[in-house]
C-alpha cells in the first residue's frame, strides 16, 4: 500500500503490433494498465524497451493503437511524447566529447529556452542527483550510473507528466539505488512513471501496477500483489525445521520446479506447490520434525524467479 496520492496515468493498447523490420517484437491484443508508477518486467528480449519506445513514438506501430492518458479530476487527457513525456534510456546518453555541463546547457536550451536553467529552476535536480562534481567531466569519463543520473536530471527539467525510465537502477550502487527510488517516490505525486527494471526488490517497493511481458506478448497486468499470485502461483513459509540445509535439499528433489529460499530459520517456497495440508505432510515426512506451514503471497522477487524458470523450461520444451 502506498501512502501518498500518485499522479495516475493509463496505458491502453488494442491490436498492437510493433516490429523491427520484418521481425515482430511486440504483440498485445488488449492492454489497460492504470497507476502512478507502472513497471514493465520480463525476461531479456521480452519486449520491455520496445514498449517504452512505442509509447514515446520512437518505434511506429505496425498495427493497432497505443495511447497514454493522464487524469485530472478523472478527466482524461491524451499525453503527447513531445509535450508531456521525458525519457532516460538504458545506457544514459551523454555525448562523449563534450563536458557534462555543456551537455546539460544544450538540453536546458532545448527544453526551457534558457541554457542556464540548471543554475536556477533546475538547480534542485543538480543537487538531488549530486551532479556538481561531474559538470567538468567529459561524457566518456562517466560511468553508466553517472550517465543515467545526468539524463534523469535533464528529464526532470521539463517537468514531465510522464517520465519513462529504462533500467534506471542498473549501474547504481546500493546507496544511489535507494536515493533514486526515494526521488521517484516523492515525485510520484506530480509525475507519473513508466519504468523497466530487473531489480525486483526495488520494483516491489515502488510500483503500484505491473505489466509482465513474455516473448513479446502480454502475460499479466494488474496490481503488484495480484500479479505476484498470477506469475508465482502460491507461496508458503515453513517454520520449525532443525536442519534447514538438509530439508531444502530434500524438498528440491520432491519439488524440482519450485523456487526456494532461506530466510533466517525459515524456508520460503514459491510456485506450483501442494496445498498447505499436503505440503505440511511432505515436509514432516522428509524432516521428521513438527514444522508449521503458513500460506503467503509470493514476493515479487520469488514470483519473478519462478516465472523466469517456467519461461525457460517452456522455451526448452518448445
Amino acid at each position: 500500500m502506498h501512502e501518498h496520492a500518485r499522479r495516475q496515468i493509463s496505458i491502453e493498447a488494442t491490436g498492437l503490433s510493433v516490429a523491427y523490420g520484418v521481425r515482430p517484437a511486440l504483440r498485445i491484443n488488449e492492454l489497460s494498465a492504470r497507476g502512478g508508477i507502472i513497471a514493465v518486467i520480463g525476461h531479456n528480449g521480452a519486449g520491455k524497451s520496445t514498449l517504452l519506445k512505442s509509447v514515446l513514438k520512437l518505434l511506429p506501430c505496425s498495427a493497432g493503437r497505443l495511447d497514454v492518458f493522464a487524469f485530472d479530476r478523472e478527466v482524461r487527457q491524451r499525453l503527447k511524447p513531445e509535450e508531456h513525456m521525458a525519457f532516460c534510456p538504458e545506457g544514459g546518453s551523454v555525448f562523449a566529447d563534450i563536458s557534462v555541463e555543456s551537455y546539460i546547457r544544450l538540453w536546458c536550451r532545448l527544453k526551457t529556452d534558457d541554457p542556464n536553467y540548471y543554475r536556477s529552476g533546475g538547480r534542485h535536480w543538480i543537487e538531488q542527483l549530486e551532479l556538481a562534481p561531474l559538470l567538468k567531466k567529459l561524457g566518456r569519463e562517466l560511468s553508466k550510473g553517472q550517465r543515467r543520473r545526468v539524463q534523469t536530471a535533464i528529464g526532470f527539467f521539463s517537468r514531465p507528466r510522464l517520465f519513462l525510465l529504462d533500467e534506471p537502477f542498473d549501474g547504481l550502487d546500493v546507496q544511489k539505488t535507494s536515493e533514486l527510488a526515494e526521488i521517484v517516490e516523492r515525485q510520484a505525486s506530480s509525475t507519473s512513471f513508466l519504468l523497466t527494471s530487473h531489480r525486483m526488490d526495488v520494483v516491489e517497493r515502488l510500483a503500484d501496477t505491473l505489466i509482465v511481458l513474455r516473448n513479446g506478448e502480454l502475460f499479466a497486468v494488474g496490481p503488484t500483489e495480484e500479479v505476484c499470485r498470477t506469475i508465482g502461483h502460491a507461496g508458503a513459509k515453513i517454520r520449525g525445521i532443525n536442519n534447514i540445509e538438509a530439508a531444502m535439499d530434500a524438498l528440491k528433489k520432491h519439488l524440482p520446479c519450485a523456487v526456494m529460499s532461506k530466510f533466517g530459520s525459515e524456508i520460503i517456497v514459491c510456485g506450483k506447490i501442494p496445498a498447505a495440508p499436503e505440503l505440511l505432510s511432505l515436509v514432516r515426512s522428509l524432516t521428521n520434525s513438527q514444522v508449521e506451514i503458513e500460506e503467503i503471497v509470493p514476493s515479487l522477487v520469488d514470483a519473478v524467479s519462478y516465472h523466469l524458470k517456467d519461461t525457460a523450461s517452456q522455451c526448452l520444451a518448445a
